[in-house]
Parts: C-alpha cells; structure tokens; sequence
C-alpha cells in the first residue's frame, strides 16, 4: 500500500503539473469565468452573501471566498433574489425561471416545482422565517417548507379570491403583511387558514394608483417604500421618514434597530449611502464618485455596512471613519460578448458596456485600467499580433484602439484614414492582422469599408464598388485576402489588394449573396466568419453554415461559390445548422469546428459531416444557451465560450500540432492516486501516431494525436487499466521518424 507520505508527494508534483498547464482543467472538464462586479443582491447568514446574476460567492470573516454556480450545484444562471433562513441556516435561491435552490453547508438542494406552475411568471422577493420561505409572485404568495424542501401552500390575497401580484412580505407580533399591486393588505398571525382570501383584508393604500414594492416591520410600527419615500405607518399616524427629490432609492434595509438607504442621484447618477435610527434616517454616511454607482442592495451587521454595488461588486463600509474595503473574488469585470481572444499565454477580453482590458493569467483575472485603458468603453472585437505582440481592438464609438508596451493609442478620423460619423463617433467592427503585420479594420457607415496600417504607421482605406457600409467581422485566407462578413444582409465581401497594398488600381472585389449563381450562402444575414486549417472559408448566418472551398481561386473565372455542407446526426441527414443561427465559429488543433448558435454550442468533425459534442444549459455547465463568441487556448486546448449568462471554459481534446516533437509533456504526470481522467499527451505534431508501451516495449495502447495532443485513458488496447510503474510514449511524425518522446508514471492504487 502507497504510504501517506509518498501520496502526498505524488499529489504534490501534481499540482506543480497543473500550474504548468496555465491552470486549465483535466480534459473534458469545465470552468466557469464569472463576472463578480455587477452585485444584484446581499445576505448575512453564516456568511456573507453576494448575488451576481449568473453565480454566489460567500466570504467569511477570514476573507475565504466560496462559490456556487452551474458548476458547484446550482441549477440556473439567472439568479433574481436571495434569502437566508436563520432557523435552517440555508440560503435560498430564486432564479427568473422560478427554480428554487437551497445552499446549505455547501451543497444545494433543487426545488423544482414552482417552474411547473405556469400561472407564476415572477418571483419578486423572499422572507424566510422560522423555518419557512414565503415567495411573493405575481399571483400570491407561496410557502415553502425548507425542512422538507417542498411545497406546503399558496396564499391568494385579492378580493373574492382575485389573484394579485405580491411585491414583498413580512410580519410583526400580531400580523402578516404583504405589499402587493393594490396596496397593502394584513391577516392576523393566528388565522387557521392563510391560503383563503377572506383571511385578508386591506390595510394601507387602497385605489393606489402605484404600487408598494417593499415593506418590513419596526418595532414601532411599518416602513413601507412608496414612489421614492420611505413611510412609517403606526397605529395613530404615519410619517415621511426618507425623501430626496432628486434621489431615487434603489434599495433599503432595516435591521440592528437600523435603517440602511443606497439611493442614485437621478441626474449625475452618483451614489448615495444613508445609516441612521428611524428618528434620523437621513444621516449621510458615504459618498464617493466611481465607488458606487447603482447600490443595489445594502444590509447592516456587525457595526458595518455591507453594500452590493452594480459595478464594484460587495463593498464593507464602516459608518464611523467612512471607509471602505472592496471585497470582490477574482473574475472579469464585466460580461464579455464577442471581445474575447485566447493566446498560448493568457486570455484577452473586453466587455461592450465597461471599461478596460481582462486578462486571464495563471489562473487569475486581471482588469486593467491603465494607461488608458479606463476610457475604452464599447469592445467589439479584438485581435492579437503576432508581429509585434500588440493588441487590437475595435470599438462602437471610439475608432479602433492598439494596446502595445503597456500603452494605449487610439486610431480615428483625426489621425488614420477612418471615417466617422456626423456626431464625432467612430464605429469600427472587425480586425484582423496578417502575417506581414499588416492590421486589418472594418469601418462602418461608409462605403471605405476596409482600412490597414502597415507596420510603418501609415493608414489605407478600401472603397468597395457596392455601397455597403456594414462591414463587420473579418478573415485573411492564406493568399492574404480579406474575407468580411456584413451585418445588415449584404452578404460576404472579399477583397484582394493585388501587388499595391496603397494603390487602388489593381484592387478586386466581390460579394457573395444568397441564391445559386450569386454565391450560394444560406442567407445575407451574416454573423461571423472564420478560416480552417485547409484555408476553407466558413461563414455563419441566420440560416445555417455555408463554406468557401476555393478561395484562392475567388477570383478567377471558374465558378467558386459556397457549399452547403449535410450532416449526419443519428439515422438523419441534413443541411449543416439550416434552423440554427450561427453567431461563431472557431477552428481547433483537429481543424475541428466549435459552432456557437442561440441554442448551445456544437463541436463537429474537420469537414462538418458529424457532431461530435452538442452541449446546452440541460446537459453540461454551459451558463447560457445564447453563444456569442468562441475562442480556443492553442496550447491547451481549453474552448473559451461567452454566453448570455457568463464565461465558461471547457478542456477539450486537441491541441494546435507543433513543428517538431521536441518538447512532449504529459498531463498529469504521475498519475495519481485514484484518477480515472484522461491523460494529455501534448506537443505533439499533427496526426502523430502515439504508442504507449511498457518499458521491455510491449504495446499497451496505440492512438493519434489530434492536431498536437493525443489522450490516454490508462487503459490498455482491451478497456483495463494498467498496473502502475513507468510506461513509454514513442511518436512517430509524418516522416516515419519513431522515438520515446517522454516517460509516464502510473502510481499504485488507481
């Protein structure tokens, strides 16, 4: 048997393997890049609670973070509300769907049964107490036995048993109350039947035109928020507690004898936090510009207030000094939709809606701000050189931006041949760099379609003789022609600059346009455009797949137009993604096709004619269905995905294939104790035959690699696991060159 000792080394060397490996996941497993900045709402319970829309951290009071999303339990990425329950101590957990989750200890339990109510369309807030959670909907109220995790009632509230939506419940000694579309209505704790309308009646608010979204109880009487006011009701009178005409309250909270307010200025959006006892909730506590900007939710504990901020995530405010900590887990700082490029080194992304760069390194986020960066707002797409290692990245107002030796230049009508619009806006769309270092943008609303700043600095524009002026993603084929998808239904426009990158004359253009003769795509209605490793060209439109297999000879007299590939999927055949919208495509190591659409992604094989992997929301970690952007670790291999709901990765089987099988290295090596994975034998080159054998040179098992890496399950050629000890990898390349490439140790007791 291993001794305690040895296993801990053996795990040890493991996990130097993986920092080796960019901290990507064993093959076939996923990651999920979550975006912590955007806090939609806090809790207190044994922790702290913080709701993105997509995922929960939890921090404790050592600043350990914890995190549950698709990956860790939860069964949605589309989070509304959070509770915690003191008496269970368990976190309950809506999702705009109307599933329930309920976090206890780490581990979540499903409730199911709301989403199969098809009367409720909405969860609108929580209240647990005492062991029950009580879910205000749009109908009623429903209760929830969090003991057995299942249904117990619903409560409907209206008159003559009318359904009315419920904003908000909660109780005081004596009564239950619940703000609803109508006003507020109250039923007595000690009614016997709480589900039947004549238990309720109407308290506060009648013919209200507005409704009351929030309420919670005093111990002098009940704060109810009323337009922008915060009202306390009391038996004998009632008193405006809180008001700021030109404030909007976005959230409140009372609790510890305390009333928490986050407001917005409705001008200059600055944010506002007020803390105070009810006899003086307006207090002013804190103010700062570019802290907060949307408080979202706010909740006193512990003599500090914890804030949820729409753009900086969980903030720990101290009332007394007026000091904050920003407490957010590493992630990027904002969703990330077609902005995303991934490199041998790190992961590049940028959002539409937030400023600066993301970049993942060594297994962490960086969000970069400098030097410029914190004025680039509005990414659309991005390209890396590999000339001069620069970054470039197009934008919807600012022109195109290159990010090189730590400095940000901006390119516009001022300074480059760009054109903009009457407004000063600079709207680019696609980039693209070449092998000569030539950078490749996409202009749009002009007919100067295509503009490229040489390696030197000076700028060309391209005039397309068809009066598009949509031009959006791009591609250059191997004989450097530029392939650009539209985005208004024009179609396909290719371009080649003939001898004279800066002359016109001896530039040729055409368009590619639905219809047999007019270049066969699917549709007009284009949304990306990639290149495959036999310089195919492969465009995704609202009505499936189409593929360029000529495009060295686009120009020539013969015919070139798109194929429409069939495939095979169970005993059916049929045109490749016809009812899909394909909005991106990437081609892997394998010259493998990873297709993102509305509906989830798919892997097919290199020339399109099998599904490999289909994953969605149903079947796999996968965020969100509605797929935005691909891009694939060459190194690695790990599949970048943006969703509507978040980034994720997933490890998958090929790498890019390298020029010389000089540095093999094997992942993970040893083998430890107990792993059943897959083990990646990567660096390889393309197509390589790979032989595992013992060390007197028996074959154990014989595969290919695909593109550069090949994957053994430990098995050996009859499905049984080998023993341990020290096994060979020989590879053979295309010139039949045979030769142990590295060794591979399988550690006892697997």
């Amino acid at each position: 048997m291993l001794s305690l000792k040895r296993s801990l080394f053996f795990i040890g060397a493991w996990l130097l393997t993986l920092q080796a490996f960019t901290q990507a996941p064993p093959i076939g497993n996923w990651r999920l890049h979550h975006s912590y900045t955007s806090a939609l709402q806090i809790a207190q319970g044994d922790k702290m609670y913080t709701a993105t829309k997509e995922a929960i951290f939890s921090v404790n009071n050592t600043g350990v973070f914890e995190y549950f999303n698709k990956l860790t339990g939860l069964s949605e990425a589309s989070i509304t509300t959070i509770q915690w329950d003191h008496e269970t101590a368990q976190l309950v957990v809506a999702h705009d769907n109307n599933n329930i989750d309920v976090i206890k200890e780490g581990l979540v339990k499903n409730i199911y049964d709301l989403v199969r109510t098809s009367s409720i369309k909405k969860i609108n807030s929580i209240y647990c107490d005492k062991g029950m959670a009580y879910v205000a909907t749009n109908i009623g109220v429903v209760v929830i036995n969090l003991l057995k995790y299942e249904i117990k009632e619903s409560w409907i509230l209206g008159p003559n048993g009318n359904t009315i939506e419920v904003f908000s419940i909660t109780k005081d000694s004596n009564f239950w109350y619940a703000a609803t579309s109508t006003g507020i209505y109250k039923s007595a704790l000690s009614s016997t039947n709480l589900a039947d309308a004549k238990s309720w009646s109407i308290f506060y608010g009648a013919g209200m035109l507005a409704p009351i979204k929030k309420i919670s109880t005093a111990p002098t009487g009940l704060i109810i928020e009323k337009n922008d006011s915060l009202i306390l009701i009391q038996a004998a009178s009632t008193t405006l507690l809180f008001y700021k005409p030109s404030e909007q309250i976005i959230s409140w909270q009372f609790n510890e004898q305390k009333l928490t307010i986050g407001t917005s200025h409705v001008q200059t959006k600055k944010a506002f936090i007020y803390h105070s006892t009810i006899v003086n909730p307006n207090l002013l506590v804190f103010e700062q510009a570019g802290v907060l900007i949307h408080p979202s939710a706010c909740v006193f504990s512990n003599g500090n207030i914890w804030i949820g901020d729409s753009i900086s995530g969980l903030i720990k405010l101290d009332p007394t000094t007026k000091t904050f900590t920003s407490i957010v887990p590493s992630g990027p700082a904002g969703q990330i939709t077609t902005a995303l490029e991934a490199t041998s080194s790190n992961i590049i992304a940028a959002s539409s809606t937030k400023p600066g760069l993301f970049v993942l390194e060594n297994g962490k986020w960086l969000n970069q701000k400098q030097n410029g960066l914190d004025t680039l707002i509005g990414v659309q797409s991005i390209a890396i050189s590999k000339f001069d290692n620069s970054v470039w990245l197009t934008t919807a107002q600012k022109g195109v931006g290159q990010w090189h030796n730590n400095k940000l230049q901006i390119f516009n009508p001022q300074n480059s041949s760009l054109k903009g619009a009457a407004n000063n806006t600079c709207f680019t769309g696609g980039v693209a760099v070449d092998t000569k270092g030539n950078s490749w943008v996409s202009n749009l609303g002009t007919t100067i379609s295509l503009h490229v700043r040489q390696p030197d600095g000076k700028w060309t524009g391209f005039t397309n003789p068809f009066g598009v002026t949509d031009a959006g993603a791009l591609a250059i084929d191997d004989a450097s022609q530029i392939w650009c998808a539209t985005k208004n239904a024009n179609g396909l426009l290719v371009y080649n600059a003939g001898k004279s990158l800066t002359s016109s004359a001896d530039d040729t253009w055409k368009q590619y346009k639905a219809g047999a003769g007019l270049g066969n795509l699917p549709s007009n209605q284009l949304n990306c455009i990639a290149k495959d490793k036999n310089g195919f060209i492969w465009i995704g439109t609202d009505k499936g797949i189409g593929i360029i297999q000529c495009a060295e000879n686009v120009f020539t007299p013969s015919s070139c137009e798109a194929v429409l590939p069939v495939v095979q999927q169970d005993r059916f055949a049929g045109l490749l993604f016809k009812d899909e919208t394909v909005q991106t495509i990437a081609v892997d190591g394998a010259d493998r096709k990873w297709v993102g659409t509305k509906n989830g992604v798919w892997l097919i094989s290199a020339t399109g004619e099998k599904v490999i992997y289909r994953f969605s929301v149903s079947n796999s970690p996968l965020p969100g269905n509605d797929i935005s952007k691909i891009s694939i670790d060459p190194l690695t291999g790990e599949v970048f995905i943006a969703t509507n709901n978040g980034l994720c990765s997933f490890r998958s089987t090929a790498t890019e294939p390298v020029s010389t099988q000089e540095k093999v290295l094997v992942f993970p090596n040893p083998v430890p104790p107990g792993y059943s994975g897959s083990i990646a034998i990567r660096g390889l080159t393309n197509n390589a035959l790979v032989k595992i054998t013992n060390l007197y040179g028996a074959l154990v098992y014989q595969t290919r690699a695909l593109g550069g890496q090949a994957v053994w399950d430990g098995k050996n050629n009859n499905g049984v696991k080998v023993a341990s000890g020290v096994y060979l990898v020989i590879c053979r390349d295309d010139s039949g060159l045979e030769k142990i490439a590295t060794k591979i140790t399988i550690v006892q007791a697997r």
